[in-house]
Order: C-alpha cells, then sequence, then structure tokens
C-alpha cells in the first residue's frame, strides 16, 4: 500500500479501520492517507426551509465530526493524511475517488453507522467491493 483511501463515518468499524492503516505504517512505513467522509445529499423533506449555505454547513460539520477520532489517530501515530468531505452516493463516490486520486487500496469497515446493517457486510461496503478498481481491505471492530 503507497496511497490509501480510508472513508469514515464515524463508525467503530472506520476506526479499526484507520487502526488497520497506523498499523501497516509502523510496519511498513506510512503510505499517502486519504481520509474521506462521503454525506448522502438531503432529501428535499430534510432541508425544507433551510437555505443553501446553512444545509452545506450543517453536513459539513456532521462529516468533520465523523472524522475527528480517525484523525486524531493519524495524528497522534504521526502520520500525514489529507481529508476530504464529499456529498453524493457513500459508495460510488468513493470508488471514484480513489480512482481519481491514484489510489491503490480502499481501506474500510465492514459496517457503518447506517440504519439496519447487512448480515456480514454494510451495504456501503458490498457496494464498493463492487465498483473499486483497486483491492479493498475491509477490516471488521473488534467484538464483532
Amino acid at each position: 500500500m503507497r496511497s490509501v483511501l480510508l472513508p469514515v463515518d464515524g463508525s467503530r468499524h472506520a476506526f479499526e479501520a484507520a487502526l488497520y492503516v497506523i498499523g501497516f505504517a509502523r510496519t511498513h512505513g506510512a503510505p499517502a492517507v486519504h481520509v474521506v467522509t462521503v454525506e448522502p445529499a438531503p432529501a428535499a423533506w430534510q432541508t425544507h426551509g433551510m437555505e443553501s449555505e446553512e444545509i452545506q454547513n450543517l453536513l459539513s460539520a456532521r462529516a468533520h465530526s465523523a472524522m475527528k477520532p480517525v484523525v486524531n489517530a493519524l495524528n497522534e501515530a504521526g502520520i500525514a493524511h489529507r481529508t476530504y468531505v464529499k456529498l453524493g452516493d457513500p459508495a460510488e463516490t468513493i470508488a471514484a475517488l480513489a480512482e481519481e486520486l491514484g489510489c491503490d487500496t480502499i481501506v474500510m469497515g465492514t459496517r457503518g453507522i447506517g440504519g439496519l446493517a447487512a448480515l456480514a457486510l454494510g451495504s456501503v461496503t458490498r457496494k464498493v467491493l463492487h465498483l473499486a478498481t483497486v483491492p479493498v481491505v475491509c477490516v471488521k471492530a473488534s467484538g464483532d
């Protein structure tokens, strides 16, 4: 792994994926790390009466809150990284961003914080596995 896309959503699975990248960096040297949070586009009823700037601020605040533990862990480990906040379909955006950034690996949790999680893999993870053109390392949180 030389360039890694690390999608995070605030879940413990995403945090475990970050710990995996940190462990890899300690053993093999730090790859270029790109941390991304993808916010799904809100439905019109969710933002009724809100100004566009207010919507962007809310989505940005939610994304940065989801990223904070991972960014803190990477900082503590001394691993340089870049952060991205994207809006769109999470799986499609993750796969496209990995390609756009030239990442050779995606490291992500097996489940996110979405509603009813799938039995084996989260629906976003499953979709990324089908869409990605690079290897996807799926990390399961301890205790699952």
